[in-house]
């Protein structure tokens, strides 16, 4: 195992193909949460007191973070249908003929990278939009007591679609298909669900894995959602039956 993940290391050791997902991921989510936080700011002088008391300002600061799935869906996926593409798998297998030895480093190694990004993304969009929402007296600060919670929940989001990027890599093979389909349910499929009865939408709603983000890194609960921990858990089921499958695939079939 020290083997492989020695290799799989060695693979994400130059420089750009690391730096550039870590600033990919920040840059995006401080970007959207900039945004969010001008806008909530610059209508605050028309909020009632109840707003302002039900306003979570925890969950808006970090409204960015589902941003950065993007940029970690494609870091996983390309972790895999890269070496398919160019030939290289072949020649990872021969180093390392135990197949499943290769896919478990190549979790370990890049869902650390991903943790590591999702830390910096959590933290730099709550900095930047705590600084614009207190320009509207909508800021918390770092001893809102949801905020270790909500910070813990946006990295373990990011690091679970980093493995879903991963399994779905290594189910289908070919980059364009395993986007598509990241892209799909990522954010695809909760601008579909808007278009369901109303009735059936909040129900919808709580199964789609950009929600389960959202509340994971709420500091209010939203009574037509899962529990933040157990919608990770929902969310790590996903991942598992795509892993599973994909695990299958490349165990069994030829590179």
């Amino acid at each position: 195992m020290r083997t492989s993940l020695a290799m799989e290391w060695e693979k994400l050791r130059p420089v750009h193909k690391t730096s550039r997902t870590v600033a990919l991921a920040v840059g995006l989510a401080v970007t959207v949460s900039a945004l969010v936080a001008l806008a909530m700011a610059s209508s605050a002088s028309h909020m009632s007191t109840a707003d302002r008391a039900s306003f979570d300002s925890v969950g808006m600061s970090l409204q960015g973070v589902n941003a950065a799935v993007l940029a970690i869906v494609a870091f996983g996926i390309l972790s895999i249908t890269r070496e398919y593409a160019s030939g290289m798998m072949a020649v990872t297998f021969l180093a390392q003929p135990a197949r499943l030895r290769v896919l478990v480093a190549k979790l370990l190694t890049h869902a650390g990278v991903a943790g590591l990004a999702g830390a910096g993304a959590c933290v730099a969009a709550f900095a930047v939009g705590q600084t614009l929402l207190s320009t509207g007296g909508l800021a918390t600060g770092w001893s809102a007591p949801a905020l270790p919670a909500a910070l813990g929940g946006g990295v373990v989001y990011l690091m679970l679609v980093c493995i879903w990027g991963i399994a779905l890599g290594a189910m289908l093979r070919t980059t364009a298909a395993a986007i598509t389909w990241g892209a799909f349910l990522l954010v695809v499929a909760p601008i579909l669900v808007q278009v369901l009865p109303a009735s059936i939408v909040d129900q919808a709603s709580r199964w789609l894995p950009s929600q389960i983000g959202v509340q994971a890194m709420s500091g209010h609960h939203d009574t037509h959602a899962f529990a933040p921990w157990t919608g990770l858990a929902v969310l790590a089921g996903y991942v598992s039956i795509t892993l599973i499958a994909g695990a299958a695939r490349m165990a069994r079939c030829d590179p």
